[in-house]
């Protein structure tokens, strides 16, 4: 197998365990959500205060921070009855979207300069069809 074919299956590897957090941040809603948490106080927001800086009901507010959590971007810190949403610092799951867009990043750059799609890739996908 040659270097491009080779680099797009460790990139596809890389890709599943990211796919949750990567169709939770490809929501404009949630990207919004993920600012306002970003700029939010560090125990976080509650989701009033999410809904009211995003503009958007507290029942779509809670729809999407329950997708966001389930991704692993947003925690919940419980106090007594009041829950605070906030962004969650999980090295793993940030260090494989760090890998993942740095893998992807390079094979494109190598791509780019030997000419793909016209290039030595494009040459051995057409190899692998015969």
């Amino acid at each position: 197998m040659n270097e491009c074919m080779e680099a797009k299956r460790e990139i596809a590897e890389k890709f599943m365990p990211c796919a949750k957090a990567i169709a939770a941040l490809g929501n404009e809603a949630r990207m919004r959500i993920v600012l306002a948490l970003l700029h939010a106080p560090e125990r976080g927001l509650r989701v009033g205060a999410v809904a009211e800086r995003v503009h958007m009901s507290r029942s779509s507010a809670t729809h999407h921070l329950a997708i966001l959590k389930e991704a692993g971007l947003v925690s919940v810190l419980k106090e007594g009855t009041k829950n605070f949403y906030y962004m969650d610092a999980d090295p793993e799951l940030w260090g494989r979207l760090a890998a993942l867009f740095s893998e992807i990043s390079e094979t494109v750059l190598r791509a780019d300069e030997e000419g793909y799609p016209f290039g030595t890739c494009a040459a051995a996908e057409k190899e692998q069809k015969v």
